[in-house]
Parts: structure tokens; C-alpha cells; sequence
């Protein structure tokens, strides 16, 4: 589990934070309890598109949800991560921040621990019906592999 965690109120300003997600994003603790939510958002949210994800995230329950994301720094700089957020049952959520390489200018994704489980079974279902020798295994098991990280680097529970 990284040391890199949040720990957000319930309208997703900040409470807590490590010392190494305060390295991330490039603040102090008290400026990020200062923060409104989505300061560090690269792009300008769209509202709407915003509230139409809560709603139906909290209709399914509040999901551990994942994905990977580019944060803007308030220096202006922007760094790649992937993130993991999950409910505390005390109306707040702990966020695991994990800084990756890639292009800032790649588009977001989100998905729940459910829908990374739905595409890893059916990748392994899919590696079954493939003879061993054809091209298309190399490829379904890289798919399985990069689906076990992904899982196990979002999505692991505190022991």
C-alpha cells in the first residue's frame, strides 16, 4: 500500500494527509485543508458530468473506485497518478495517490474494484478457449497480468 493517502471529507475538501501526498501535490497541510475541492484538477471539471458520476456511484453503493488521472500542482506543475479511493463508513474517504509515468495529456480513467474483477475473469475465460500456440494467448495473458496490478495496486485492503 502506498504512503501516499488523503483522507477526504465528505465534499471532497481534505482533513488528513501523509507527508508523501503533500510531497505529490506540492502543498502544506494547512494550504490543502484551505483547498476547495478539485483544486488540483488538470482540466476544468464539467459539473454536470460530475454530478451524473456521484449520483450514480452512490447508487451503486460508493464502490472503491480507481483510475488514473493528471493533477495540477498550484506551482503550474502536472503529474500523472493513479489513484484509489475508498468509503470510511464515517461519511469520509481515504484516497491512495501512486505518481506514474506518462503523458499528462492522457485522458482520465475511473473504474470500480468490480468492473477491474468483471474484465480479469473474462480475459482468463478468453485465455481458456485459446490453443496454447496461438498468437493471441501472448496477448490475452499480458491483458490477465495487467489486470492483476491493476487490482492489486488500487485496490489492496490495510491488513
Amino acid at each position: 500500500m502506498t504512503d501516499a493517502t488523503l483522507i477526504l471529507n465528505e465534499d471532497g475538501t481534505a482533513a488528513e494527509a501523509s507527508p508523501a501526498a503533500l510531497d505529490i501535490l506540492g502543498v502544506t497541510l494547512d494550504q490543502l485543508r484551505e483547498l476547495p475541492r478539485g483544486a488540483f484538477a488538470a482540466t476544468p471539471p464539467d459539473p454536470d458530468a460530475e454530478a451524473a458520476f456521484r449520483e450514480q456511484w452512490e447508487r451503486q453503493g460508493s464502490p472503491e473506485i480507481g483510475g488514473e488521472a493528471t493533477i495540477q500542482r498550484l506551482d503550474g506543475a502536472q503529474v500523472r497518478i493513479k489513484f484509489a479511493i475508498s468509503a470510511l463508513g464515517d461519511g469520509r474517504y481515504r484516497a491512495e495517490l501512486i505518481p506514474v509515468d506518462g503523458a499528462t495529456d492522457a485522458p482520465s480513467t475511473v473504474y470500480t474494484a468490480g468492473e477491474v474483477l468483471a474484465e480479469w475473469r473474462e480475459a482468463e475465460r478468453r485465455l481458456s478457449t485459446l490453443p496454447a500456440d496461438s498468437p493471441e494467448t501472448e496477448l490475452v495473458q499480458a491483458e490477465i497480468n495487467a489486470l492483476r496490478i491493476r487490482y492489486q495496486e488500487l485496490f489492496r485492503r490495510e491488513a
